[in-house]
């Protein structure tokens, strides 16, 4: 039975044999994980996901809730009075008052705005005045005017 059990015994470490090498007995693994192009790759993505999320961001907070115009009441159409479309960019500023028109400058160029077609904020008196207008639409309907005047 001795015998038997020391066979066992030698083929079993014969066996692990090549497992202690590698190992080490007594000692530790050594082993390099490779984290440096994931490092880079996550950062790489959430970067652009930040980038992302920072330009919808700044989109929305520069929209205008549409839901918050109302129609802007004669007063408020002024000289002076800035006018912007929904996204927040400047359209121009009002000269003077046409008839139902709002007579709008920008770049030294007028641009003959219906008053129906300006809005201000709700909850603002003194705030720039908002048209659904775009700046090509407002050109397009200053061409047409002139082209009208001409015949």
């Amino acid at each position: 039975m001795r015998k038997a059990l020391t066979l066992i015994a030698a083929g079993a470490a014969a066996l692990a044999a090549p497992a202690i090498a590698q190992v080490g007995v007594g000692g530790t693994v050594d082993a390099a994980v490779g984290t440096g192009s994931a490092t880079g790759t996550v950062g790489n993505v959430t970067d652009q996901v930040g980038d992302t999320v920072g330009r919808v961001d700044d989109t929305v907070n520069g929209t205008i809730d549409e839901t918050k115009l109302v129609v802007a009441a004669r007063e408020q159409v002024r000289a002076g009075a800035q006018v912007t479309d929904t996204a927040g960019n400047d359209i121009g500023t009002v000269q003077s008052i046409d008839g139902d028109n709002a007579v709008i400058v920008d770049g030294g160029k007028l641009y003959n705005i219906p008053l129906a077609a300006l809005y201000s904020k709700a909850d603002s008196v003194t705030g720039p005045l908002v048209t659904k207008l775009s700046k090509a639409e407002i050109r397009a309907n200053a061409h047409g005017s002139a082209a009208a005047r001409t015949r």
